[in-house]
């Protein structure tokens, strides 16, 4: 009995002091909190989350002057409903400092919801410095004529500043040396860029007209945009190296085409769910000089055959000497063929695996050949490469059309072995740039690239399976730190990210597979890719790329990072992919440093 009386003091000097605990925070000055009651306890976690809200909005709210500014009507400002929604934004994706105290457990659940008033600092200056990783990637996205990228970073950098603490004050220092304001500086850029476009019709084939689309007398790399067909504005339509297309409604006549300058994105905004609920609140901001009025339409021209003038001189000196007939005689059947929508004719100038592969394209999107006249060849041992074809592709059920240069491979028998998607033109030329690695290593490095931009694209699981190592560090999230006692060692250097949300190549395939299966299409782009070779391991290279995942259910933007073994050029193995959404403040982005 004595012992129960002792277990019974205990446990009431326990709730006490628990009780205690819990008025102290909500009477202590330095912390917010929010309380919650529920039939559950994710219920009552929800209800103490928007309570924690609604008092950090009102901790906060006189220091939103652009929100201020903008939602002022009347001489009024719905206090509640604005600053809460804004400050929600950031609960959604950056709230994760929040601590839990679950004063009642179910089926009448109590909690309570609190977070130190130093730490909402730390919120805004993340995203304020999103706003300045974003400004400086479509200043990169632009000198690389990736116009699509750079008025998407520009436009949702805007977004996002636009639910910054004083908004209207944050300063950038612009390419010119200036201190500019970026609310007014982001606008100035993005007019510059719309008036640096131009659109002129090259061909016209039934209902579909093919488009030049130059940056300042430069073919575009890369530009989303849509057209008015006189009835209604169409889906969005993506042009690469310098050619798009429209596609005209029967009977309609093309003697005035409206474009319209993508610059929204707001049906990619999921890839960021930051953005997606800021972009709610801040955006629908309108342009008038996004749009381009074009004439002169040309009347109905055939599809060119390709001839053997017209490819360009390849760039190893083995392959200039070499004589492209028989390549060139197989090609102008493929064109033809998908011209004409038949294809049972071409098997036979396939591989197994290069017909699997072609087939899976042809049928990865409605698919129409735009462009065959801009060939270049390359040979990589008894390999023969050929870039050029540019085909569009629409889906049934999603309201994207994508541009893609494919790229053929023949085998020594003239046998094409291999159909991919390629790079485009500027982050080609970035790699056959590296005058000091030799052209083999660089067609390799190339190669590879697209072969694993296809892979996901035409949902090549086993592609995949092949190319990572048994062993491979597969990581992806934020930085932690290996805690200094640790007996564990690895292969690699102490690296801080080593021991943080790792997957084994199973577990990375297995969770591949369930997002192959429920997506109609997947498309990867690459913004920005910086190829350094490692100091040891012979043919090994780093490759950093900032890239944008997009699929009919899913997508984020982050950035990739590969270590690939290519000693093998036919079986290049991938030895680390990590993959984080933004730059870590210490060190960037992941490195060969860091392993």
């Amino acid at each position: 009995m004595k012992r129960i009386i002792l277990s019974f003091l205990f446990l009431l000097g326990c709730s006490a002091l628990f009780s205690q605990s819990v008025s102290e925070i909500k009477a202590d000055a330095n912390y917010l909190s929010g309380e919650g009651w529920g039939n559950t306890l994710k219920q009552a976690d929800d209800a103490a989350l928007q309570d924690l809200i609604s008092k950090i909005s009102v901790n906060v709210r006189s220091s939103f002057t652009s929100v201020e500014e903008e939602t002022n009507q009347n001489g009024t400002i719905n206090d509640v409903s604005t600053y809460r929604s804004i400050i929600n934004t950031y609960s959604q994706a950056t709230l994760t400092n929040t601590q839990r105290i679950v004063i009642e457990n179910e089926p009448d659940a109590h909690v309570l919801r609190y977070v130190k008033v130093a730490e909402l600092d730390r919120i805004f200056e993340g995203r304020k410095a999103k706003v300045f990783d974003m400004v400086e990637s479509a200043g990169r996205a632009e000198q690389k004529g990736k116009i699509d990228d750079a008025l998407r970073y520009y436009y949702w950098s805007l977004c996002l500043l636009k639910s910054l603490q004083y908004a209207n004050e944050v300063k950038f220092s612009s390419p010119d040396g200036k201190e500019r304001l970026l609310a007014t500086w982001i606008p100035e850029r993005m007019n510059e860029i719309f008036s640096g476009i131009s659109v002129s019709p090259i061909n016209k084939l039934n209902n579909e007209i093919v488009f030049s689309f130059k940056y300042k007398g430069k073919p575009i790399n890369s530009f989303d945009y849509t057209y008015f067909d006189g009835m209604d504005w169409s889906n969005i339509y993506s042009a690469k190296d310098g050619q798009g297309v429209i596609d005209l409604r029967p009977g309609q006549i093309a003697d005035n085409i409206r474009i319209k300058c993508e610059y929204e994105f707001a049906g990619e905004s999921h890839i960021d769910r930051e953005i997606e609920n800021v972009m709610v609140l801040t955006g629908g901001l309108s342009f008038k000089n996004a749009y381009i009025n074009v004439s002169s339409i040309p009347q109905d021209n055939k599809q060119p055959s390709l001839d053997i003038k017209d490819f360009k001189s390849a760039t190893n000196t083995a392959s200039a000497k070499a004589d492209y007939g028989k390549q060139v005689a197989v090609l102008n059947d493929i064109s033809k063929a998908i011209s004409q929508k038949g294809y049972d004719t071409l098997e036979k100038y396939f591989t197994s695996k290069g017909w699997n592969q072609f087939q899976k394209l042809i049928h990865y999107g409605r698919a129409t050949l735009i462009e065959n006249s801009d060939i270049q060849f390359n040979t990589l041992g008894d390999k023969v490469i050929c870039r050029g074809l540019t085909m569009s592709f629409s889906f049934k059920n999603n309201n994207r059309k994508f541009v893609e240069n494919v790229v053929f491979t023949f085998n020594d028998k003239n046998k094409i072995d291999e159909v991919l998607f390629g790079l485009g033109k500027e982050a080609y030329n970035d790699i056959m740039m590296k005058g000091v690695w030799n052209m083999d290593a660089r067609l390799i490095l190339a190669n590879f690239l697209e072969e694993y931009k296809t892979a996901y694209a035409l949902k090549d699981l086993d592609f995949v399976k092949n190319v990572f190592d048994d062993n491979a560090v597969i990581i992806t999230g934020r930085v932690a730190n290996r805690p200094k006692n640790t007996l564990e060692r690895s292969q690699y250097i102490d690296s801080k990210i080593i021991k943080y949300n790792r997957q084994t190549k199973n577990e990375y395939l297995r969770n591949l597979e369930h997002c192959f299966a429920g997506n109609e299409f997947i498309n990867i782009r690459f913004a920005n890719n910086d190829v350094v070779k490692a100091g040891k391991g012979g043919e090994t290279y780093g490759i950093q790329i900032k890239q944008d995942y997009y699929s009919s259910t899913y997508g984020d933007t982050g950035y990739l990072f590969l270590m690939v073994d290519v000693n093998n050029p036919d079986n290049p193995i991938i030895k680390v992919r990590t993959w984080q959404p933004e730059k870590d403040p210490e060190f960037g982005i992941y490195g060969l440093s860091n392993f």
